[in-house]
């Protein structure tokens, strides 16, 4: 179900008492190299939720998505919005006690941008103290194993996220327009003017040798997983025994 699309009424009759667990995608509008979207990382983890939901319909409430993050290092590039690491704590923070109220007792956050970790995570913790479970889901980075399966490399804007692109929202790359970053950083660092080698074209991996069969089997792998977290979630398999 789609909490933005039930009455008050059906969800008083289909959701209290019968469903505790929501989904929250996040992303952010921000350059991604030359060639895909600005809203990549929205398209991405509101897809993995709509299939989701698909899978569970009985089971899982798709919230409507947080659609801006922080994304302070591609600020200078064209298109990009991005919000303080604050304000998107706040955000985070005030919906997942906000669900919480009306018998949500796990919060599963999809998020689909890097910049957005640091500033969930702090939300999480106030969150949990409402007395919801919530669990992060960062698709790139915590299924990596699995996508590096299927594509050489990883990378903003790369071959992993531009295949997942013209998987699932094709028409929206120019994959003529794809690039190549050459640079890696030695260290972590933040500093002006150092984009134009941290994220050469909006970009840090490799999109040239993306393709839409190399998403299809990266989405069906996140599925996979995704789907497994939520059976993990409501069986209460939250931890392995070593």
């Amino acid at each position: 179900m789609y909490w933005e699309n039930l009455t008050t009424k059906s969800f008083q009759e289909q959701v209290l008492g019968q469903i505790n667990t929501a989904l929250l995608p996040v992303g952010s509008v921000e350059a991604h190299g030359q060639h895909c979207p600005l809203g990549t990382d929205n398209l991405a983890p509101t897809y993995f939720c709509r299939q989701l939901e698909e899978r569970y319909p009985d089971r899982v409430l798709v919230l409507p998505a947080i659609p801006y993050g922080h994304t302070w290092d591609l600020a200078g590039f064209a298109g990009t919005l991005s919000i303080g690491a604050e304000t998107l704590t706040h955000y985070v923070r005030d919906v997942g006690r906000a669900v919480g109220r009306w018998g949500i007792t796990r919060l599963v956050v999809v998020n689909g941008h890097g910049g957005n970790i640091g500033p969930i995570t702090a939300a999480m913790e106030d969150i949990a103290d409402d007395g919801v479970l919530v669990v992060l889901v960062n698709w790139w980075l915590d299924f990596s194993a699995d996508i590096l399966t299927v594509v050489q490399s990883q990378g903003h804007a790369g071959e992993d996220e531009t295949s997942v692109m013209l998987a699932i929202a094709g028409p929206l790359v120019n994959q003529a327009d794809a690039s190549f970053n050459p640079y890696r950083p030695r260290y972590r660092m933040k500093g002006r003017g150092l984009e134009q080698q941290l994220l050469r074209h909006a970009t840090t991996g490799d999109g040239r040798s993306a393709t839409r069969e190399k998403g299809e089997e990266i989405v069906e792998r996140v599925m996979q997983r995704l789907s497994q977290l939520l059976e993990d979630l409501w069986a209460d398999r939250l931890f392995d025994r070593i």
